[in-house]
């Protein structure tokens, strides 16, 4: 199956200065694949410091705006993959995550891995177009 590689400028240009060979979006068929998303401030590119709460509330924001970019929006999205770098964030992710998908949460997995060192959560997620 054919995919179509969607570059996001703002958000793209972002990844790439953090040294990730990577695109910030693809469709392929009917459905939108999202890189791991930082937090990227998606007015200025720059990666948004503080607690989990913040960043996690950036990543939320960029990947709406890449969403967006793909025909797409959070009602939309049917899996997530979340990063983390400390189990004890999980709640304070917790707390934002759930405000962007009104009770209709998609299905989830959540990892915690090594530290970055730059910022301490990134999310990606799979949606359908339209």
């Amino acid at each position: 199956m054919k995919h179509e590689i969607i570059e996001i400028p703002i958000i793209s240009e972002a990844i790439r200065k953090l040294g990730a060979p990577t695109s910030a979006l693809a469709r392929v068929g009917g459905l939108l694949y999202t890189c791991g998303m930082p937090p990227i401030d998606v007015k200025t590119g720059e990666i948004v410091k503080g607690d989990i709460a913040t960043q996690t509330r950036a990543c939320m924001e960029a990947l709406s705006f890449t969403l967006r970019h793909g025909g797409s929006s959070f009602d939309n999205v049917f899996k997530t993959l979340v990063f983390i770098t400390d189990n004890d964030f999980a709640a304070g992710m917790n707390a934002v995550y759930r405000d962007y998908f009104n009770g209709a949460f998609p299905t989830r997995s959540c990892v915690t891995i090594k530290p970055w060192t730059h910022f301490d959560i990134e999310i990606e997620c799979i949606a359908t177009v339209g």
